[in-house]
């Protein structure tokens, strides 16, 4: 395994199509939905300026927070626009379970912060479910050493300009939801009644 160039696990592939896009905008609907305290406890929010457009993209990104501070991963290295943003202006806001935070993105660069992208991998899911060779030799030093390679970010609080957070601005839609679904278990309790 230390032969080869190691790569940051990735259960599915880039999202260069539609529905893989879609599929991964999800996250951002149940934080606009009030979820956010149940979401957030994996997956965060992250608003980022576009370094072409100068608009706010918001992305949902896997997380893991480590003796108060936040860490995460780019797994498709440095082809990401989130990432990309990053690179050109380095002020986020981040959604979490607990809240918003301005903050200013960089890499790990103490031993603490890298003990934290230690126990990020040993924690994540995704890690155990597609990389477990990688977790059970994490403590290797040629794996030490390509992991420091790979895209990890963590954040430091900012009291500078950051782009605006995600708003719960969808609560309006659970009563229309929760109609909808009462409607859905009496049609079809309806329709076996006349069956």
């Amino acid at each position: 395994m230390t032969d080869e160039t190691i790569k940051p696990p990735q259960p599915i592939p880039y999202p260069n199509n539609k529905v893989i896009k879609k599929f991964y905008r999800v996250p951002i609907i149940l934080y606009r939905l009030g979820l956010g305290k149940l979401v957030g406890k994996a997956i965060l929010i992250i608003s980022t300026i576009g370094r072409k457009t100068g608009k706010v993209h918001r992305t949902p990104i896997e997380y893991f927070r480590h003796q108060g501070k936040v860490y995460v991963m780019s797994g498709f290295m440095d082809a990401p626009d989130w990432y990309q943003n990053l690179q050109a202006d380095s002020h986020v806001t981040l959604n979490t379970d607990q809240g918003v935070q301005h903050a200013i993105a960089h890499k790990p660069e103490t031993e603490e912060e890298w003990q934290g992208v230690t126990a990020f991998l040993t924690h994540s899911p995704v890690a155990i479910l597609v990389a477990p060779e990688l977790v059970r030799k994490i403590d290797d030093p040629e794996i030490q050493k390509q992991i420091r390679k790979w895209p990890w970010l963590t954040f430091d609080p900012s009291d500078e300009p950051c782009p605006p957070a995600l708003e719960t601005d969808l609560l309006w839609a659970w009563p229309i939801i929760l109609i909808l679904l009462a409607l859905r278990i009496l049609i079809g309790w309806l329709i076996r009644r006349h069956k």
